[in-house]
Formats: structure tokens, sequence, C-alpha cells
């Protein structure tokens, strides 16, 4: 008999041969009005309880020659839509984000001149207050030159100013709720079971945060072949700081499969882990990678045996019809 996994590699195989037939929106650094910017950290992760504040100092060099007067212009931001990561900046000074907005919460920051070369920290005051809701809080410190017209201050695109994300970290009733939407293997970001070529597959994990906080997934991917065997191990969400979901949104990581064989049945598993109890997930799939030589030679030994059954017995029927009717003149 044949087993399981040979029927789903051949059922594969004929599916192949009908197929066959037929990370941030702004930089930490910017040039505007010979001004040329530079900001650090691009990132701070605070906890604050109800009832408290904090002080978040934000580094802002001018490293040109001229000096320059800014201003510090406070957004939310949402999970873009693309699911990579990249806040979705809300540019609009009027308003705010539905939920977990950090841009009610601070104090507005004066204008200021920074000469030259010169290197200023700047105090980001934030109050939470004593009724506040536990959960995650995010937004953006931009620094931007100051508009001399009244009402234009806090209206600058994203290319014209250099930023610092805060996210903020509220105790209380706190809510980790964190899914895996899908777990797959794909190329050009297009999920797939059969390749024609093991160049460029990559192992994609989305996760969805239902919860009230931002979560870092963190594990490991395993490749293996049909036979059980690891052929490699990749880390997800590994970089400093890591990658965070935020409430409400789907967020993908990638990794680059690079060990996969030039033909075959695979499989990726990924055992994955996130929040305060380190709750854990899992997943697994398994892809085939067909050459296309392959898929050619086949359906070659098909055409060759399709035309010795029904096409050759009808050539040679023909060539003993011919010999006979010459026979018989």
């Amino acid at each position: 008999m044949i087993r399981s996994s040979h029927r789903r590699f051949l059922a594969s195989l004929g599916l192949a041969l009908m197929l066959a037939a037929a990370n941030l929106p702004f930089a930490n650094a910017a040039n505007s009005g010979g001004n040329a910017l530079r900001v650090s950290p691009v990132r701070t992760d605070v906890t604050i309880n109800p009832g408290e504040h904090h002080t978040v100092t934000v580094y802002i060099t001018n490293v040109g020659n001229v000096a320059a007067h800014l201003q510090a212009i406070i957004n939310d931001f949402t999970a873009s839509n693309d699911e990579s990561g990249n806040p979705a900046i809300i540019l609009d000074p009027t308003k705010f984000a539905s939920s977990h907005s950090l841009k009610r919460l601070i104090t507005p920051v004066p204008n200021f001149t920074l000469n030259g070369g010169q290197t200023k920290g700047i105090d980001v005051v934030i109050n939470v207050p004593k009724n506040a809701v536990a959960g995650g809080y995010f937004g953006a410190v931009r620094f931007a030159p100051a508009s001399t017209t009244k009402g234009q201050n806090q209206n600058v695109s994203l290319s014209g100013s250099v930023g610092s994300l805060i996210l903020l970290k509220v105790p209380g009733d706190i809510k980790e709720n964190v899914t895996i939407v899908s777990f797959d293997a794909r190329k050009n970001d297009s999920p797939n079971t059969i390749f024609f070529s093991n160049k460029g597959i990559t192992a994609n994990v989305r996760f969805r945060n239902a919860g009230n906080i931002q979560e870092e997934p963190f594990g490991k991917i395993l490749l293996k072949n049909r036979s059980g065997k690891v052929l490699a191990s990749y880390e997800i969400n590994n970089e400093t700081p890591p990658g965070e979901v935020l409430p409400d949104s789907i967020r993908k990581f990638t990794a680059h499969l690079k060990k996969v064989g030039s033909f075959g049945e695979f499989k990726i598993e990924g055992n994955f882990g996130y929040g305060s109890s380190g709750q854990l997930l899992s997943g697994s799939t398994t892809f085939y990678v067909i050459p296309v030589w392959l898929i050619l030679a086949v359906l070659g030994v098909i055409a060759l045996v399709l035309f010795l059954v029904f096409g050759l017995p009808k050539l040679v029927k023909a060539y003993n019809d011919r010999v006979l009717r010459k026979a018989g003149k």
C-alpha cells in the first residue's frame, strides 16, 4: 500500500502538473531647511502606575552648522495595515487614536533653539491619571523646524521631521490574548504549498493581538525534510528592541528559509511564546518543491506513454490497412 505521505506527495505532483499546463515611517535622521537632525533613542518602553508621572528624555542633535528653531510635535499612532509593524502616525493635530492614546497624556513641549553641532535633551512628561485604564498607550514625539506661520506648527509631514516612539504600559487589569492567524510558506509574499524552485521561500507567522497591551512574541521555526530531519532553525523577533504587536492588530514575522532542498517534501514547525507568563503558541505546515525540469520530464513521459497507448496503434493500423489495400490490387 502507498503511505499517506507518498499519496500527498503524488497528489501535489499532479496538482503541480496541472498548474504547469495552465520594520519606521520616518527615519531617526533627516535634512530640512539646511538643518540635519538626529534623534535618540528611536524607541522608549516605559511603565507608569495610575496617578503617577514620568519624564522620558529624548536627545536631539543638530549635525549641521546652522542654528535651528525647532518644535516638538506629539502624535498618536496605530498599527499599519500592511502588518509590517511600522507605526501609522496620525498627523492631523486635532485627532487622537480611538484607543490607547498617549498624546492625551503628554504635556506640551515648548519650542527651542538648537545651535549647529549641539545636542539637547528634551524632557517629555507623561502624566497618567488615577482612573487611567490599564493597558498599552503609544505615540511619537517628532521634531521639525518651527513654522513662523500661525496654525502651521503642528502640520508637518513625516519627511520633514525626525521622531522617537514611546510605548507606555499602565499596570492593572491587563488582558493578554495573542493568537496565530496563519502560519505558512511563501514566495513573493504569496502563500502556497507547491514551489517550482527552492529560492526565495520564507516562513511566515501572523500574530493577532486581541488583548489590551502590546506584546513581543518570540520563538523558533524548524525546517524539516520528509523524514523529520531538522535542516535548519530560525529565530523570530530576536532584534533589539524586539518588535511589538499592538492591541487590535495583526503583525507578520518572516524567516528566510535558506536550507530548503531542490526537490521534495518539507515541513516547517513553529513554537512561540509571549506575555508575562510565557504563554505558548505553535503551528506547522507542509510544502513541496518540484523543479520545472522534473515537471517537463514527467509531462514528456506522459506524452510518450499516451502516444504509445493511443497514437502508435492507430499508426500501425493505418500502415497495415495501406499494405492490405495494395496487396488486394
